[in-house]
């Protein structure tokens, strides 16, 4: 009797062990699927994301009883968001209509973070400690900031026994294909491409449901002894600071230093173990954290294997940030940064109790020891603030309480200025603040006009010029800061200007005219002269203040051809604020000249019409566009205009004397002949 109660217990103990190791030994596939935008593209007239979805579902309809499966999804709950992954099912025994559901339910969206969503499936299933299998569905490549490639490398050097299969689902490029085929090659997987849901369903089953048979481990060679190594480091070192380790003994090996919490198995950091050129290794630097305690170094190989490995103490250091009480709202705060050499890391500005900053500023060593102090740009809005140095990992280093008061800020404005001219604004307020002064019309968010603000030399601010517009009405002026925060603002009335301008009634074609602008002093712009009923501008004179007041008188050179027109005075946005009628009227011009004249000669050309034309005077053969000869128009000192010399062509022929404008408009014209010395006809 009490060999049987042994024998059955012994029996029980073996299948509990058994059923142990066959839990243990269970396979673990972790399903992750691309739902990123570029899934609403479509094949054969569905989508590839309801291929996809479908595909899974027929996948999972025979799954095998004995293998574990869980579901990783990235790009479908945001856009731009590369840390939208999310491990939508976990690993376990197949929940297939759970699963199903939650598959149902993606709606694709976002970036294609594929590297950091495959990392992320390989730590749920403890690649690190056991056989893991990841099968990624992706119809692109990454998009953000990882490197399939190293992320393949990293996976296959840490983990157990990890593979990662991948599917290029619509993949045509090769180029497109490279980092997804090299994530696979690199963990020992498969790589296919799959053009359509046929192809698609066959990779999958290809990937997720074949189980390799386990052939039993042929026995392990026992290692070879461990290097003669060790690694050289101080006992102790500041917190936060770069320490320098120094690897020693046998040459020919490499691997990584990593620096590990003592009794964790998480690193903080690491540096690669590379030979020196002159022999020996390269020292390795690794930024120690910012919480003192007991930290263990270790030189860790290729082969996994711990060479050596020595302790190491971080200790607390003097590090503060040396910054007034309180500060005034929205000025430039100078923060002082006293610590040991080495520190890295930014000084951000919170509200207190809050975790979103509000700006910061580099930690940056200074040439002749310490730290350069940081600038920060305050806020508009007084209340209570924190200063804090964080690391590079966002560590806190230090930190400083500080209470911002309101600012003393105004603006120097009339109560109302003239339309179109330049408001000079005073600026009375704290020093060292900054921005920009902006118009905004009542009630309105559009900036009209904006000028910077600037720091007078002798204290103070300089002031501040605004043109303003060619409107009337409601305005108000704002100082804003860089962040768009209102330091101060005031109300303006921008009254109509009363402007004129002087234009004679009529002038003859091609005669220039003076215009006299009328108006407030400090108004700008054109005096443009256009066709009845047009807007682009034939002449235009730009408007110019007068040394003693008032304007200088413009001069427009009116066209060729008789008509009616208008003369504008328009500001620099081209705003009509005048506008004045003129008619052109033809005009008696007389090109006096011979019918005929001997071919080489030169000809003499006396020219009449009313002061104040200019151009050329040209001869062009019968019919055709290119002068044969110019001559300028020019008026004489007394009256009139000096005659034009012409060089005669040497061959006979009909030619056309024409007179052309500044412009090249035709104000006058007449034929000559140009004939041989005998005063034969120029055609024979």
């Amino acid at each position: 009797m009490k060999l049987g109660v042994q024998y059955r217990a012994a029996v029980a103990l073996c299948a509990l062990t058994l059923a142990a190791q066959i839990a243990q030994a269970a396979d673990q596939v972790m399903l992750v699927l691309d739902a990123s935008g570029s899934m609403w593209g479509r094949l054969d007239g569905r989508s590839k994301m309801d291929i996809a979805k479908q595909a899974l579902k027929d996948l999972l309809a025979d799954w095998p009883a004995d293998r574990e499966v869980g579901l990783v999804v990235y790009g479908h709950s945001s856009k731009g968001d590369c840390n939208d992954i999310e491990t939508v099912v976990p690993v376990g025994p197949l929940d297939a209509t759970t699963l199903g559901q939650r598959v149902d339910g993606l709606v694709p969206k976002g970036m294609t973070p594929l590297s950091a969503a495959v990392k992320q499936a390989a730590e749920a299933l403890k690649f690190t400690e056991r056989k893991a299998t990841v099968v990624l569905l992706s119809d692109g490549k990454e998009t953000c900031d990882l490197d399939p490639c190293a992320l393949g490398a990293e996976l296959e050097k840490l983990g157990v026994d990890f593979t990662a299969h991948v599917i290029g689902f619509d993949v045509a490029k090769l180029e497109d294909q490279k980092g997804l085929r090299c994530l696979a090659q690199a963990t020992g997987g498969r790589f296919i491409a799959a053009a359509d849901a046929a192809e698609l369903n066959q990779a999958l089953n290809e990937t997720a449901k074949v189980s390799q048979p386990v052939a039993p481990p042929p026995p392990r060679p026992a290692p070879p002894p461990l290097p003669m190594v060790e690694l050289v480091a101080p006992d102790s070192a500041l917190k936060g600071t770069l320490v320098k380790v120094e690897p020693k003994g046998e040459e020919g090996h490499t691997g990584y230093v990593y620096l590990f919490p003592k009794g964790r198995d998480r690193d903080l950091g690491f540096g690669g173990v590379k030979p020196a050129p002159m022999g020996g290794y390269r020292p390795v630097e690794i930024r120690l954290p910012a919480q003192p305690g007991p930290y263990v170094l270790k030189w860790i190989g290729d082969d996994k294997r711990v060479y050596t490995e020595r302790p190491l103490a971080v200790v607390e250091s003097d590090v503060r940030l040396s910054v007034p009480e309180s500060a005034t709202a929205g000025t430039l705060l100078k923060v002082g940064l006293e610590a040991p050499g080495g520190l890295d890391g930014y000084v951000y500005l919170y509200p207190k109790g809050r975790t979103q900053d509000l700006g910061f500023c580099g930690a940056r060593p200074a040439r002749t020891g310490g730290y350069q102090p940081c600038e920060l740009r305050l806020p508009a809005d007084p209340g209570d603030y924190d200063l804090k140095w964080l690391s590079g990992r966002k560590e806190l280093l230090a930190q400083a309480a500080l209470a911002l008061v309101p600012a003393e800020a105004g603006l120097a404005v009339p109560e109302s200025a003239v339309a179109g001219t330049l408001l000079r604004v005073g600026i009375r307020a704290s020093e060292g603040l900054a921005g920009y002064v902006r118009l905004f019309a009542k009630g309105k968010d559009i900036v009209i006009v904006e000028a910077r603000v600037y720091p007078d030399a002798v204290g103070g601010y300089k002031p501040v010029e605004l043109r303003l517009p060619t409107q009337p009405g409601d305005f108000t002026l704002k100082w804003v800061s860089d962040r768009k925060e209102v330091l101060a603002e005031s109300p303006l009335r921008i009254d109509g200007a009363e402007v004129s301008l002087e234009v004679p009634a009529s002038a003859p074609k091609g005669t220039q005219i003076e215009v006299l602008p009328r108006g407030p002093d400090g108004l700008t712009g054109h005096v443009r002269l256009v066709s009845q009923g047009k807007d682009k501008a034939i002449e235009a004179a730009v408007i110019r203040q007068a040394k003693q007041g008032g304007y200088q008188p413009a001069r427009l050179r009116l066209p060729a051809v008789p008509g009616d027109y208008r003369v504008l005075w328009a500001a620099e946005n081209r705003a009509p604020l005048v506008d004045v009628p003129i008619r052109v009227t033809e005009a008696a011009i007389v090109i006096d000249a011979p019918e005929r004249a001997p071919v080489g000669g030169e000809l003499s050309v006396a020219l009449k019409a009313p002061d104040g034309l200019d151009g050329r005077l040209c001869l062009f053969a019968q019919g055709k566009t290119p002068p044969v000869t110019c001559g300028l128009v020019r008026e004489d000192r007394i009256a009139g205009y000096v005659p034009v010399r012409l060089k005669l062509p040497a061959q006979a022929g009909t030619l056309v004397l024409r007179w052309l404008s500044g412009r090249n408009e035709v104000l006058a014209e007449r034929p000559l002949t140009v004939v041989e010395p005998d005063g034969g006809d120029p055609g024979r």
